[in-house]
This record gives structure tokens, C-alpha cells and sequence, in this order.
């Protein structure tokens, strides 16, 4: 499951001012997936995936990565796997379920593209974090079932 965050929530509030605007022709007037999305966000399911959204991508915008020992390098220097990262944030917001911070937390490592890297740089992130989520899903999903 590809989740990127940042993307979504440009496109949601795009969307949100369009038709706020009046220019919903230019999305497709009544597009049935914009207007779904849209009753999504105000309903309460994704008032709380936006909240957890918003606490995942604060929490991590001064963190690190190490992709090749899995593990999120927090700003205080911790260094937290995807499970120990959900833990932390849940902990300090109990009223945001712990899943759906896991699922953010996804989201951030799948969008995570330092300033400072080259091309060179990102290309071995995505090469270390792709295999990395996925093997993460595949554990995560089988521990569920």
C-alpha cells in the first residue's frame, strides 16, 4: 500500500478550495472520487487519519533515517524502529489511534527525501526503504492474522 501523505493532503486542501471556489469543473464537475474524498475528510474516520497525519509528519520534520538498520533516527538522537516510532507518538497522544500513526509513520518513510541528498542519494534511500516497508507490511499483516 502506497501512502504519500504530503501529496494527499496538498491535494486535499487543492480540491477542498476549488470547490469551495466554484471551480469544480476544473477537477470534473461532481466527479464521484473528488466528492467522495471530500465527504471522507469531514467525516469523522478521516478527521482522525488528517490528525494523525498532521502529528506524524510534526513529529518526524527533523528527524533521520538509517535505512540500513531500519531505524528511525529521531531529533534527541533516539533511534526508534516503525513500531517503537508509533509507540513514542501514541504515548504522547493517546486519543490518536495507534494505527493509524503506524500508517502515517509508513507514509513519512515512503516520502522521505533529505534536502541535502543527490540523486545518487535518494535513489539508494528508495532502493533500502522500499524492501524495508515491505517487509514491515508483510510481518505487520501476518501478526494480525
Amino acid at each position: 500500500m502506497k501512502v504519500i501523505d504530503q501529496l494527499v493532503v496538498e491535494a486535499r486542501l487543492e480540491v477542498q478550495r476549488a470547490h469551495e471556489a466554484g471551480d469544480a469543473e476544473q477537477f470534473g464537475a461532481h466527479n464521484p472520487f473528488i466528492d467522495g474524498f471530500l465527504e471522507w475528510m469531514d467525516a469523522p474516520e478521516g478527521q482522525q487519519s488528517i490528525e494523525a497525519s498532521d502529528l506524524v509528519f510534526a513529529a518526524l520534520a527533523h528527524a533521520g533515517v538509517d535505512a540500513r538498520q531500519r531505524k528511525i533516527i529521531w531529533a534527541d538522537g533516539k533511534r526508534l524502529s516503525i513500531e517503537q516510532s508509533a509507540e513514542r507518538m501514541h504515548a504522547e497522544h493517546p486519543g490518536v489511534l495507534r494505527d493509524l500513526i503506524e500508517t502515517h509513520v509508513l507514509g513519512w518513510l515512503e516520502s522521505c527525501a533529505p534536502e541535502s541528498y543527490s540523486e545518487r542519494q535518494l535513489e539508494e534511500l528508495d532502493r533500502l526503504i522500499e524492501p524495508w516497508l515491505d517487509d514491515y507490511e508483510r510481518t505487520s499483516r501476518a501478526g494480525r492474522t
